[in-house]
This record gives structure tokens, C-alpha cells and sequence, in this order.
């Protein structure tokens, strides 16, 4: 009989640490809620997408403004605008092959390699 006792007696204690620990850890009521990192709380995305297009209707490039920049030009066309606009030319000389802005080019940036 004394065994059963003892283990109605551990079982009692057990369930009132577990108690105890359930009550312990509860966290209440709070004031503001818990952020939890990577999420906005919803009162900091209310204002979210104002303003936007909604994409409902494709305007053509030319009244947006958004018209594709070039990214590549016809060598042919570059090579006539370099020889007939001198301005040009020294522009781009000045700005791509004479590196260090001394106004004059030196062996070792006409022969430097191109990335």
C-alpha cells in the first residue's frame, strides 16, 4: 500500500510543477503586441501601396516617360559621330581612356586593358 501511495504522491507533485510551470510562463495581457522580426505590426501598413498605379491600364511608354534606355549602340554609328563631332571625341577621350585627368595620354593608359 505504501508503494501506491508514494505514487499517487509523485503524480500530485508532478502535476502541480507543471502547473506552477504552465501559470509561470502565461504571458497576461499586454499593452502593445509582441513584433515578431521579419513582420510590421498592422498599423504601420495601413498607407502601403498609396499612390501606386494599380496596373490596370498600360499606358504607352512615350506618355509615362519611362521610354528603354539603349543599351547598345551600332559600331558603324558611333564611329561616324566620333569623326564628323570633334566634341564628342574628346568627351569620350577624356573620359574613358585619359585616366588620371592630366590632359595628357600616356603609353600606359592607351595600352591599358579594357574590362
Amino acid at each position: 500500500m505504501r508503494i501506491s501511495s508514494s505514487c499517487q504522491m509523485f503524480v500530485v507533485v508532478l502535476l502541480a510543477v507543471l502547473a506552477l510551470c504552465a501559470a509561470g510562463s502565461y504571458p497576461g495581457s499586454r499593452s502593445k503586441p509582441r513584433t515578431i522580426r521579419g513582420f510590421k505590426n498592422g498599423a504601420l501598413s495601413t498607407a502601403r501601396g498609396f499612390g501606386k498605379r494599380d496596373g490596370g491600364f498600360d499606358y504607352p511608354a512615350s506618355e509615362t516617360g519611362n521610354d528603354k534606355m539603349v543599351d547598345s549602340l551600332p559600331v558603324d554609328w558611333f564611329v561616324e559621330e566620333l569623326r564628323t563631332n570633334p566634341e564628342l571625341a574628346r568627351i569620350i577621350v577624356h573620359k574613358f581612356v585619359d585616366v588620371d585627368q592630366d590632359g595628357e595620354l600616356s603609353a600606359e593608359e592607351l595600352l591599358r586593358p579594357v574590362y
